[in-house]
């Protein structure tokens, strides 16, 4: 199935930046230490990742794939035996030593940034007087953690396997009034507008085909790069929430991403 995107780009937060973000998404999520990463591992899980964008017809930049065929490599050469390893040519150790520097290098980049962020969230919860005891008793402070295009992909490739596990694989049927992206941005700013936040999941709730989750899949990200809703988290890797922003500019002047459709599901 392809969706034509005209090369959709998003902007999610200055947190997301690359593959190296992405490696690091993948090395956190699995609990690894950057200087013990399982190689094998992370590169299945880095390619599906790719193997995801490709699907969705992201516009998918030669970083990612560089990056890619770095970690091929590397897993390549951690399944020789070690002599072989010693005596092949690109020099391993030195590949993988180089990459973990640039992990560690991004890693507090990006700590530094978050810091920032968080910063900035406490100076907006102070006010000009100390609130009284019933008001303070009254006040929620939730720090919530933007979500990443990585965390969306993880929570999208979540529900994509619970729909294959659940829902039969029907042959493909024609339909008179076909799916569209734009028709799932609509039906989901209604749904906000009603319910205010809904978890990431639920949206996909009763959909019978895959080209329905894609379809909603990708309105979502085109609704967040129009900065027209926000994914938080209020932990790191724990349930996506999506709200409509209460900042969200005026769309009515904004040209969306024009999406051919998919030419097969």
């Amino acid at each position: 199935m392809a969706v034509e995107t005209s090369q959709l780009e998003l902007d999610l937060g200055p947190q997301f930046q690359g593959p190296l973000d992405l490696l690091l998404h993948l090395i956190q999520r699995n609990e690894m230490d950057i200087h013990d990463v399982r190689i094998a591992e992370i590169t299945g899980q880095y390619l599906s990742y790719l193997d995801l964008m490709e699907m969705l017809d992201l516009d998918v930049a030669s970083e990612y794939l560089v990056m890619a065929s770095t970690l091929v490599y590397l897993k390549s050469q951690s399944m020789l035996p070690a002599a072989r390893a010693a005596a092949a040519s690109g020099h391993p150790d030195e590949v993988r030593e180089e990459l973990v520097r640039q992990l560690l290098e991004y890693k507090r980049f990006k700590e530094a940034a978050t810091f920032l962020d968080e910063c900035e969230a406490a100076r907006a919860e102070v006010y000009t007087r100390p609130p009284d005891d019933e008001f303070a008793a009254n006040v929620e402070h939730e720090y919530h953690i933007r979500a990443t295009l990585f965390d969306l992909m993880a929570a999208f490739q979540t529900v994509i396997a619970q729909h294959d596990e659940f829902v039969p694989d029907f042959p493909d049927e024609i339909e008179d009034d076909p799916i569209t992206v734009e028709q799932k941005i609509g039906e989901l700013v209604m749904r906000l507008e009603i319910e205010k936040q809904m978890e990431f999941s639920a949206l996909f709730l009763s959909f019978q085909s895959r080209l329905e989750l894609v379809c909603t899949f990708l309105a979502i990200l085109e609704l967040a790069r129009m900065q027209q809703i926000l994914a938080t988290q209020a932990a790191r890797l724990g349930p996506i929430m999506i709200d409509l922003n209460p900042d969200r500019p005026d769309i009515s002047t904004f040209q969306w991403t024009q999406f051919d459709g998919p030419s097969d599901a």
